[in-house]
């Protein structure tokens, strides 16, 4: 091709179209005597280069699949997770099945791209994978199995959801989560396996699109700008609010807050149940035995509210230096409701414990829920249920209309 020519601007148009232009043309447009033309032949050979590097770190990356597929294994499934170390939200894990020769320039380990490199590769790694799957463990999973097993709880859920069987499993870490397939643990994995790095931005990408939507429903606590972890914006959220049902009551950065709202009721053992695979729960100490148990009441009411057609509009809701287990609505009807948990004998009904103090509290609470959320057509109403766990099914009384505001 004679090139002597064209002008800077067309051979601006000629380099747009790399794959057309061989090294013996750069050579020749490298000895233009104009420094524009030289200047577009080096951001070429670097922009070159570049590739060059990005699909030797791929290649690399591939390594492990590659063992595998050589062992006649197809269907690898990379696994990672995301949020073992907030103080709120679950945590979140990701299985993902790529194609065996799928190239993507960029697929790296998440945490070290910017979120919107995530959120590209994101889109790229779904529409691109022979199957992926999400799963995750919630907050009060986290606290009654700990967060390892919870982890582990989120990796078999994630796996469980592909579309296809996996023949081999590589997971980041050093231990495995235990599915029915052969299993790999592998350090540092997001960093040295393309199907673990596409797992790890899928994860994360899933848990901080959760905590943004937790952040529009607990805006108090920003969950949009940290998304869990434990900032110091975060921590003197939760020394003003408390904790919300979305956090971790077992993690110490919460157990710790100095907050001003009361705390589940606790008496006796905890009664919690195993795992779904079959996991018993950790012993833990009396503080995390306290809010497992609160939580637990608080969950048995809420369930059997809604069996009986209360819409639950909020939960802990936390306001005025008070805190209000339940917010439900039903017809004319806007209950707050306080939940009294016993989990032994010998402590009297639960709802006696709703001292003058606490109804004052209640009370004061309610007042700034109605202005940030005025509800004229509802007629308020302050309820009390009690729950007593023994050696069954919990058992639940509902009084309502159980006392009259006091400020």
């Amino acid at each position: 091709m004679d090139v002597s020519g064209l002008t800077i601007s067309q051979v601006r148009d000629l380099l747009r179209c790399p794959d057309d232009i061989d090294a013996a043309l750069l050579d020749i447009l490298d000895a233009d005597s104009r420094a524009g033309v030289r200047r577009l032949v080096l951001k070429e050979r670097r922009r070159r280069k570049s590739v060059t590097a990005e699909r030797a770190r791929l290649e690399k990356m591939r390594a492990l699949e590659k063992q595998l597929h050589e062992r006649g294994l197809c269907r690898i499934a990379g696994v990672d997770e995301a949020g073992r170390g907030p103080l709120a939200g679950p945590v979140v894990a990701a299985a993902v099945i790529l194609p065996r020769e799928v190239v993507i320039p960029g697929l790296n380990d998440s945490k070290v791209l910017t979120p919107d490199r995530r959120s590209s590769l994101y889109a790229r790694i779904t529409e691109t994978t022979v199957a992926h799957g999400i799963g995750e463990a919630s907050a009060e999973e986290i606290d009654r199995i700990n967060i390892l097993q919870a982890t582990y709880l989120a990796m078999r859920r994630a796996i469980k959801r592909l579309d296809v069987p996996p023949d081999h499993v590589l997971v980041d870490g050093a231990g495995v989560p235990g599915s029915p397939y052969r299993e790999s643990a592998v350090i540092d994995g997001d960093a040295v396996s393309l199907s673990i790095a596409a797992a790890s931005i899928l994860a994360k990408v899933t848990r901080d699109r959760q905590m943004a939507a937790f952040h529009k429903e607990f805006p108090e606590y920003g969950f949009a700008d940290h998304k869990g972890y434990g900032s110091a914006d975060h921590r003197r959220a939760l020394r003003v609010h408390g904790p919300c049902r979305i956090h971790r009551l077992s993690f110490n950065g919460v157990r710790s807050a100095n907050h001003t709202g009361s705390a589940p009721e606790f008496s006796g053992t905890t009664g919690g149940t195993a795992d779904e695979d079959g996991r018993p729960p950790r012993a833990g100490n009396v503080q995390t035995q306290l809010f497992r148990t609160g939580r637990r009441g608080e969950n048995a009411a809420a369930a059997m509210l809604a069996k009986t057609g209360y819409r639950i509009l909020r939960r802990n809701y936390r306001a005025g230096g008070g805190e209000i287990d339940l917010i439900v609505s039903r017809g004319p009807i806007l209950a707050f409701v306080e939940v009294k948990t016993a989990a032994a004998k010998g402590f009297g009904p639960p709802e006696v414990r709703v001292t003058r103090e606490k109804k004052r509290q209640i009370a004061r609470t309610a007042s700034a829920y109605l202005q940030r959320h005025p509800a004229p057509d509802l007629a308020p109403r302050f309820d009390v249920i009690a729950v007593h766990f023994g050696d069954g099914s919990p058992r639940i009384r509902h009084l309502e209309s159980a006392f009259r505001p006091e400020i």
